[in-house]
């Protein structure tokens, strides 16, 4: 029975924990080591954004921090509007149910006989 030798093994066990090293260093902000692995082909750098990008984005967006006490004015819509999109799906449902019944009943119909070949 072949044994591995306790010496390759930790050149292994080294090797791969280095090549995991410089691939996971490509994630970092750190110019020394990102440098080599952008080299290597393991890491970019991010691209400017196109033009319509740019533009489409606000310059200044204001987001509240998750967990903060800060509140701001929503518009309330009227209880008119609710009314409507809750008939709006009521009608949806309704016609959904209607489409599903009607599945039902056709799946219900026996299938065709098998076409019979002509005996000559």
């Amino acid at each position: 029975m072949p044994s591995v030798k306790p010496a390759k093994k930790l050149f292994g066990i080294g090797a791969m924990l280095a090549a995991a090293s410089l691939v996971l260093a490509g994630c970092g902000a750190s110019e020394g080591v990102k440098g080599v692995a952008e080299a290597a082909g393991m890491a970019t750098t991010p691209q400017e954004s196109k033009a319509f990008v740019r533009e489409a984005r606000q310059a200044e967006i204001e987001y509240i921090p998750v967990g903060s006490s800060i509140t701001r004015d929503a518009p309330r819509k009227p209880v008119d509007d609710f009314k409507k999109i809750e008939t709006n799906l009521e009608a949806k449902r309704t016609a959904n149910e209607a489409a599903g019944n009607e599945a039902k009943a056709l799946g219900t119909t026996p299938p065709p006989k098998p076409a019979e070949i002509p005996k000559q």
